[in-house]
């Protein structure tokens, strides 16, 4: 399969309910650790193909996740659905404020809520 198919079928296939909300979390502890890769080295060569990669990533998670709403392939209760897309599009307003305007302290926002997004994923999980 090459690339292109990957990113398609990848595109697709949004969120999965065999692959719920934990591997949701996995990726975003892996966009939260280059975002923050980026940001420690910010003055480092090749920091904005890093950081348009990192943000690219970021906005494809953060949509799969919207698209999994919108279908409503998420068994979760409303509310936190509501909760999550509200999320979604704030994490979508600080990806855009962090390519339209890059510093590793705007990075520090969308660092945080990635995470803590990640973690809330988790323990939800594990309660479940």
């Amino acid at each position: 399969m090459n690339p292109e198919q990957f990113d398609i079928e990848r595109a697709q296939s949004g969120i999965r309910p065999a692959r719920g909300l934990p591997f949701e979390a996995i990726r975003l502890d892996d966009i939260a650790a280059q975002l923050m890769t980026v940001q420690r080295y910010w003055n480092a060569p090749g920091r904005e193909s890093q950081l348009a990669g990192a943000l690219a990533e970021s906005r494809r998670v953060w949509g799969d996740i919207q698209a999994a709403l919108a279908a409503g392939s998420l068994s979760l209760p409303a509310d936190v659905q509501h909760n999550l897309l509200i999320l979604s599009v704030y994490a979508e307003s600080k990806i855009g404020s962090c390519a339209s305007t890059p510093s590793a302290e705007a990075l520090s926002g969308l660092i945080a809520l990635t995470r803590t997004l990640a973690g809330s994923l988790r323990e939800w999980r594990a309660a479940a």
